[in-house]
């Protein structure tokens, strides 16, 4: 488009803006479009609003466009909740301006407080020694709101804290509480269950000019339990908790976030759209994506936070945002780190940024709390002591120690007191290696390496997270790898006859591990014509615990140095079975394993090919992206490279030299269009003097689908000289 004659002064201005912003709304019609590429949400549980039953019906009533991103910073980082904030006096406008952006992108915006909450006790009886008082709340225009709310008084004299919780499914938590001398409350606002109703449903006639959504309704509704709570003398008003799990979770930190009477939270299990950032909430991290929970519970968020998905780092605020809100009060982030929605790289980036916040405003060190567990998603009455316990301390009612439970723990601040390494020359000779550090001494284990088929999911109980489904065509071979590690083998369930094999490396999938999206590509290569050996890479999966501690034993190498040297001993194993064909041994990996495919082909020899999936963005000349301190500061995946992070121009090598030590084998870089992890251009750049690297740009986001599989399954038949088999006909 070209610009028109522009007249001079305030026309010529005032044309230019005209100009601007329709050029502006184009590219949100062009964004808009693309959506289609992701899958449609689906009609929820409970209801958008009063007239759209999906978002799609939403969006085309309404004509609601994505945001202009080009006038958005991209954070690829957490945003910080304390910019601008100089002294404890900024705080509060900080605070209202995080509060504008949480309800206009995240949660939907909030009726103010009705003022006029009446109560009608419509039952009382005692249980255990506890008086159970049954209430009807109105509230509103024409006092037309309902809540009902049950309330558990314990004997005594009292003024009892109050533990607050929403639904019935909740009860047993509440008892609990009761019996460690708090007061229960269950207010009814929560997912339909057992025949009670959501009476926050029809909050959404009630307040036609407010878009809160369904989460925030919930939140909302505790808001007016709590205007009751506050009225009666049995209540310590300066010590309520609130608590849920899971989508409960979600809404009882987003009550204690806007309703600053609530002393304390405990968001427990919420995970995606609670103490996981959005940031991490998508297929890199393998886990609940943001595309995920949106398609099938459209409800639960403001309709226009699914503008964002695959473009996370445009977010002006994000869930540690909302952590911030509730400081300097009462908070912990609680889940199971194994379970497969979760990320502890997350939960234990949120806790690092809002612990940030807490210190800068004199809390307590006790008053924050980062609570992750073994397990799977259920809670069990162990796990609500401790929450209780964790009341007991903000509340000053115990002296007991808090916990703050870190699984991966890396910081780059840690690896140099750890390491004391400095910036320094860099051989031009052995960037490589330098990069990946000092390699220890690995000796070449000889193991048995074909024990027999076994069933699908061994490896221990974290396996069963997130197990691989045996399917009739496959069956499984553990392999034995260099140091006590065990790889699994795919092979046909029939068939003996040596195969070209592909080593599959994983993506950030801290606890899915290598079984993240696996059955469906494992099936489709072994139809194919292909093995498939896999493993954890640690500090994923089954080796989620291991990273911990990895540079107190080893400060001088590194964590990618270790998934190399993994992966290496993994093709010595697999090079050595009767059933693979060792000249075809080909590296498949998304995401993270694409990082480790292609420095392991720079080392190894062996592999006749690779495909890196959205792998890799170039490190000296990329904007907006993690670039290198998503190496040195987040992953800790090449901790020296953190000397460079701010003289990205320095670093002593980039992806260039990695393709060069590759040399002329065959490599398929996979770089989706919109792969807001990657500078597209500057890839383009770096890979185009390299003929034996072919480049796709698939127009999409950040996602290993089913046709970015095909696309890098087709390239591998065409140099592993496979011909597939005829796809049967659907019906």
């Amino acid at each position: 488009m070209n610009l028109p004659r522009l007249p001079g002064g305030a026309i010529g201005l005032g044309v230019l803006l005209v100009f601007a912003s329709v050029h502006a709304q184009e590219q949100q019609k062009r964004d808009l479009e693309l959506m289609r590429i992701l899958s449609p949400t689906k009609e929820p549980r409970g209801r958008i609003n009063a007239l759209d039953a999906t978002w799609e019906a939403w969006q085309k009533r309404t004509g609601a466009l994505p945001p202009d991103f080009s006038a958005m910073r991209s954070q690829p980082f957490l945003p910080d909740p304390l910019e601008g904030v100089r002294t404890p006096a900024d705080w509060p406008a900080r605070r209202a301006e995080l509060k504008r952006d949480l309800q206009q992108w995240i949660t939907g915006h909030m009726p103010p407080a009705p003022g006029n909450v009446r109560a009608v006790v419509t039952g009382e009886r005692r249980d255990g020694g506890a008086l159970v008082r049954d209430v009807r709340l109105e509230f509103g225009p024409d006092h037309r709101g309902i809540l009902h709310v049950q309330v558990i008084i314990p004997p005594g004299p009292g003024p009892f804290p109050v533990f607050l919780t929403n639904h019935n499914r909740s009860r047993p938590w509440a008892a609990t509480a009761v019996a460690r001398g708090y007061i229960g409350c269950i207010y009814r606002a929560s997912d339909p269950y057992y025949g009670e109703e959501d009476d926050s449903d029809k909050f959404i006639e009630l307040y036609p000019d407010y878009d809160f959504s369904c989460l925030a309704r919930w939140a909302w509704a505790a808001s007016r339990a709590i205007d009751y709570l506050v009225t009666l003398p049995e209540v310590d008003a300066a010590k309520i908790g609130i608590t849920g799990h899971s989508r409960n979770g979600k809404a009882a930190l987003t009550a204690a976030a806007y309703d600053e009477r609530i002393g304390a939270v405990v968001a427990s299990g919420g995970n995606t759209g609670e103490s996981n950032p959005w940031r991490y909430t998508s297929d890199p991290f393998a886990n609940e994506t943001m595309e995920r929970i949106i398609e099938v519970n459209p409800h639960w968020f403001s309709l226009r936070l699914r503008f964002f998905i695959g473009r996370e780092d445009k977010l002006p605020v994000d869930q540690n945002s909302m952590f911030a809100l509730v400081a300097p009060r009462g908070a912990m982030m609680a889940s199971a780190y194994t379970e497969s929605a979760n990320s502890a790289l997350g939960f234990e980036q949120n806790y690092r940024s809002v612990r940030r916040v807490y210190d800068f405003l004199g809390a307590p060190a006790h008053n924050l709390s980062l609570h992750l567990r073994q397990g799977l998603h259920g809670t069990s009455s162990g796990d609500i002591e401790g929450y209780v316990d964790f009341f007991d301390r903000v509340f000053a009612r115990s002296t007991r120690p808090v916990p703050q439970t870190f699984i991966l723990g890396y910081t780059f601040e840690d690896w140099r007191k750890v390491s004391r390494e400095t910036k320094g020359a860099v051989p031009a000779a052995s960037r490589v290696r330098w990069a990946l550090g000092e390699e220890p001494a690995l000796l070449s284990l000889q193991k048995p390496t074909n024990p027999g088929p076994v069933l699908a999911g061994d490896g221990g109980w974290i396996r069963q997270i997130a197990p691989l489904p045996l399917d009739r065509s496959m069956k499984i071979v553990p392999v034995a790898l260099g140091v006590d590690l065990k790889a699994d083998l795919y092979l046909p369930a029939e068939g003996t006859a040596p195969r070209p094999l592909v080593v599959w490396l994983h993506p950030f999938a801290h606890a899915n591990g290598y079984a993240w999206k696996a059955k469906a590509p494992f099936v489709e290569l072994i139809r194919r014509g292909y093995a498939v050996l896999s493993f954890d890479q640690i500090g994923y999966g089954t080796r989620i615990e291991h990273a911990k501690d990895f540079y107190q034993r080893y400060p001088h190498w590194s964590l990618l140095g270790k998934m190399v040297a993994d992966t290496r001993s993994a093709i010595t194993a697999a090079a050595g079975l009767k059933e693979i064909d060792a000249a075809r041994i080909y590296l498949l990996g998304y995401a993270l394993g694409g990082k480790v495919a292609l420095w392991t082909a720079a080392l190894d020899e062996r592999p006749a090919g690779v495909v890196a999936v959205a792998g890799f963005t170039p490190l000296r000349t990329s904007r907006d992206t993690e670039g290198i301190r998503g190496y040195s500061h987040l992953h800790g995946l090449v901790p020296r490279f953190g000397f460079y992070a701010d003289t990205p121009a320095e670093l002593p090598l980039d992806y260039d030299d990695v393709l060069r030590a590759i040399g002329p084998r065959s490599t398929l870089v996979v770089a989706p269009t919109h792969d807001r992890h990657t500078d597209l251009a500057a890839l383009k750049r770096l890979v185009q003097p390299f003929q034996q690297v072919d480049l796709a740009t698939p127009a999409d986001f950040n996602r290993f689908t089913p046709e970015i599989q095909r696309l890098a399954f087709d390239w591998l038949d065409g140099k592993a000289r496979v011909t597939p088999p005829a796809r049967t006909p659907s019906r």
